[in-house]
């Protein structure tokens, strides 16, 4: 079972969790579920614009590491500053933006099409994990990793084409960025944040859905994921289980076909899906699971998709975050004192040349 302060990091992550209350995103990690530079079904062709906003005091330069799809370990990846995108050059990065570094509190950056543009990858997809510190304290503080600092991170996933004339057109999906402890976790089952809830998807000759899971747990935890589709009275339809390595990213298109085993002459409209953490494998001392997982329903005719993102089944305790009122929450945890504490020490920043 989990430390009282992992469960108290736990119960916040149910505070600022989308599925409870979605303007509590600012933290020093921001997980995008899923960004994209790659052509898709029907003619589609992906492109991830990032915005990331200073909302501390003090500025911050950002380290953005992408966990690519799918199928993949990402975890060697992961601990290579190389494979990272950052502001400075003498921090060690293989791919720079000076735009990343020395952030103004309230000031924004815009990156267009990092994937293609930044990381100069195309026809990938995957997760982005953003880091924020204090400006030039990366490698200056013991371990490296720098000051944790908090962000606000939007991005826009579109599909890029053109009308009959030939004029540009771009039909996309804001996906917002998740503070890092918004996260499906197995050990807190009976606080219900073991799963999360999806509605809305469609697989018929109008539309498709894609459905995407991200293991950010610990880099040496494998996790074992169940995923149930229902229709829209309940019953359900299918059930899968997936396995995901660590740090994996993977996305399943038309995943009502083609990881429920459906057919386009099934029309299904209205359905619903639950994600759930059914167990995890590691190697680690004190592993620490975490899940995050997407949907995403795009118009067959245009690209035009639409985002659905994970919803927890639990209400927002509302006495508790503007009131304080936190006893019956908190369970004396001392919730209404404490602000939402730094990324845990196996997410800081990458900054191994090598491993």
């Amino acid at each position: 079972m989990k430390s009282s302060r992992t469960l108290l990091l736990v119960v916040l992550g149910l505070l600022v969790s989308s599925g409870a209350f979605a303007m509590f995103r600012a933290a020093d990690l921001v997980v995008v579920p899923v960004s994209a530079s790659t052509p898709g079904l029907n003619s589609s062709n992906w492109k991830t614009d990032l915005d990331i906003m200073n909302v501390d005091t003090v500025n911050v330069d950002v380290e953005i590491v992408l966990l690519q799809c799918c199928g993949n370990d990402n975890s060697g990846w992961f601990y290579g500053i190389t494979n990272h995108l950052g502001g400075r050059k003498e921090d060690g990065f293989g791919h720079i933006d000076t735009k990343l570094e020395d952030i103004a509190p309230g000031a924004s950056v815009h990156i267009t099409d990092v994937i293609g543009t930044d990381f100069g990858l195309s026809s990938t997809k995957g997760a982005l994990l953003v880091f924020a510190y204090e400006a030039g304290t990366l490698m200056k503080t013991t371990p490296p990793g720098g000051n944790p600092k908090l962000i606000v991170v939007n991005s826009n996933n579109y599909s890029l084409g053109t009308d009959a004339s030939g004029n540009a057109l771009t039909y996309g999906q804001n996906v917002p960025g998740l503070p890092w402890n918004d996260y499906i976790d197995i050990n807190q089952k009976a606080r219900g944040l073991d799963h999360a809830v999806f509605n809305g998807l469609e697989e018929d000759a109008r539309y498709r859905t894609a459905i995407g899971l991200v293991n950010i747990s610990d880099p040496l935890t494998s996790l074992d994921v169940v995923l149930t589709l229902n229709a829209s009275d309940g019953t359900q339809i299918a059930q899968q289980a997936v396995q995901l390595y660590p740090l994996e990213h993977d996305q399943y298109d038309q995943a009502i076909i083609s990881l429920f085993g459906k057919t386009l002459a099934d029309a299904i409209t209205g359905a619903t899906l639950t994600v759930s953490m059914d167990a995890y494998v590691s190697g680690a001392a004190t592993p620490v699971p975490a899940l995050m997982a997407y949907c995403s329903r795009i118009d067959n005719n245009t690209n035009d998709p639409v985002y659905i993102e994970q919803t927890f089944t639990k209400a927002l305790p509302w006495d508790c975050v503007f009131n304080g009122n936190c006893a019956s929450v908190a369970a004396g945890l001392g919730l209404s004192r404490s602000p939402v504490p730094a990324a845990p020490t196996h997410l800081r920043p990458p900054t191994l040349l090598s491993r």
